[in-house]
């Protein structure tokens, strides 16, 4: 099936969001609300950076999945914009309820625990990365090194948000959103542009 160029270029510019939206959380987060809870403000840009990033998920992990071949192309658009319209609601509705003091409970409704933000994005990144090292994609191979990592430390932030061990929680979750996450997205985005 041939790639889809013009839209592959629109969705590389999405990586780079991912990425950026990634970093601007990571310092929004532990600088402004981690230490502040009562800095509501930052609070509602952090959780509006996650739906941000949700919502480019949708794009680009279709185009990512584009490059893979036979029916996993197929399983990781599904997956991808699942995670993504999960991350991108979850997000959205944090955000408005912090804005308008709306009390709500301490788990999502959309994504409990992180399950599509950390969980199923991990497992798409995880499944991604060891397609790509199969040979089942255009790709660069060692793209799939970087995302098989970023899905593992995903799944763990994941395990580490449900067990709610806090030290384990600042680990994965720093790597991810300051290291491996951007990394990933911006080298998908110029594999994807070109």
């Amino acid at each position: 099936m041939p790639i889809d160029r013009a839209f592959s270029r629109r969705a590389g510019f999405q990586a780079y969001l991912i990425a950026a939206f990634s970093l601007m959380y990571a310092v929004v987060f532990l600088v402004f609300v981690r230490n502040h809870p009562e800095n509501l403000g930052a609070a509602a840009l952090a959780w509006a950076l996650i739906a941000g990033a949700g919502l480019s998920a949708t794009i680009t992990t279709v185009s990512a999945a584009a490059r893979i071949g036979g029916d996993a192309r197929w399983w990781l658009s599904a997956l991808g914009v699942g995670y993504g319209l999960l991350s991108a609601a979850h997000g959205t509705f944090a955000a408005i309820a912090i804005e308008q003091s709306i009390p709500i409970g301490d788990l999502s409704p959309t994504d409990p625990r992180g399950l599509a933000t950390f969980g199923l994005a991990g497992l798409w990144a995880l499944t991604l990365g060891l397609e790509i090292r199969s040979g089942n994609g255009a790709l660069p191979p060692n793209l799939g090194w970087l995302a098989i990592a970023s899905g593992l430390d995903l799944i763990a932030l994941f395990v580490a948000t449900v067990a709610q061990a806090d030290g384990a929680i600042l680990v994965t979750g720093g790597l991810a959103s300051v290291i491996l996450v951007p990394a990933f997205w911006i080298w998908t985005g110029r594999a994807l542009r070109t």
